[in-house]
């Protein structure tokens, strides 16, 4: 058995105990900015659930009718509204039924909230039309390049078309009173 004399042991002790608050210190760290960066998202995600616009997804200037919905405030080109894009041009990265990751631009038709699915126009007959939601893997603005949250844009359009259905019932509550 070796002798260890006091001076050597409390040494390691010290650099263990240096080590360990060091590692402490980088974990402190690391999920102090982890929650910042949630925190970040969870009020972009309350900011787009009420309604203000997400400058990075695709959205326009145009009047409010049918087909569109009023996003907030944020930025007015001569006196029109900016506006959720519910059918935009976007290019879409998915997985295939084989698990190939295929690149295409597509046109939306129709985001269809039921089976979480975006309805495209196809081009030829062989053209996917439907693409299940789950299975896009990167989506990007077709106008900037930029990428976007997808699930951010589907509640953006769930906001629209629920602000957009509560808009149509208060005019039929006034036009039958």
């Amino acid at each position: 058995m070796r002798n260890v004399d006091f001076a050597q042991w409390q040494q390691w002790m010290l650099l263990a105990v240096a080590s360990i608050g060091l590692l402490a210190l980088i974990y402190w760290l690391g999920s102090s900015a982890r929650e910042r960066l949630r925190q970040k998202r969870r009020i972009l995600a309350a900011r787009v659930r009420s309604g203000h616009a997400a400058l990075d997804m695709p959205s326009t200037h145009g009047e409010l009718d049918e087909n569109q919905s009023h996003w907030g405030t944020v930025g007015r080109a001569d006196g029109q509204a900016l506006i959720v894009d519910e059918q935009p041009t976007i290019q879409i990265c998915y997985r295939d039924a084989y698990g190939k990751a295929v690149y295409r631009l597509i046109e939306v038709e129709q985001l269809d909230l039921h089976r979480q699915a975006i309805v495209a126009k196809g081009n030829s007959l062989y053209d996917p039309r439907i693409f299940p939601l789950e299975r896009i893997v990167e989506v990007r603005n077709s106008a900037t390049g930029k990428p976007f949250n997808l699930g951010l844009w589907v509640e953006a359009v769930r906001v629209a078309r629920r602000r957009r259905a509560e808009r149509t019932d208060l005019q039929s509550l006034d036009g039958h009173a």
